[in-house]
């Protein structure tokens, strides 16, 4: 079926359904819940009946609307804590066997790692070691020089 012009630019059925969806899960509970702190915020000002008549009573309204949507923040953390310890628990029961396979893993890695870089370094060691023992026969040599121990 071909698509005319109009029905090209109408959105298709999963994009208005997603923009429903983004609208009724997102925006709208956040519209919600912010005019729900407004609201308090207002009444919780309109009966300290000091309607902004002292900066002390504002701050103390401030307090408030700031620190109840934090321990409120603060529960829905705790919950989450308790759901990972509870899920580390659960996940003990089987932790101790993969830990020991990934161990297992880690270790032959490394000792193929060692292994590997032993064999590039020996030669350079070796090469090393040669030099160094040629620096001590010249400076013992030049010292013998110096002396005059040399016949």
């Amino acid at each position: 079926m071909k698509e005319t012009a109009q029905s090209a630019l109408e959105p298709r059925a999963p994009e208005r359904i997603h923009k429903k969806e983004r609208f009724w899960q997102i925006l709208f509970p956040l519209f919600v819940v912010c005019g729900l702190l407004t609201a308090g915020f207002a009444l919780l000002l309109i009966s300290a009946g000091e309607l902004g008549s002292s900066t002390e009573g504002m701050a103390a309204a401030a307090l408030v609307a700031i620190a109840l949507p934090l321990m409120l923040l603060s529960l829905v953390f705790l919950l989450v804590l308790v759901a990972l310890i509870t899920g580390a628990g659960k996940a003990s029961a089987w932790l101790p066997g993969a830990g020991a396979q990934v161990l297992a893993v880690f270790r032959s890695i490394n000792a193929r790692a060692q292994s590997g870089s032993r064999a590039v370094i020996t030669p350079l060691l070796n090469i090393w070691q040669k030099t160094a023992e040629i620096h001590h026969i010249i400076a013992a040599l030049r010292s013998r020089l110096i002396k005059g121990e040399v016949r």
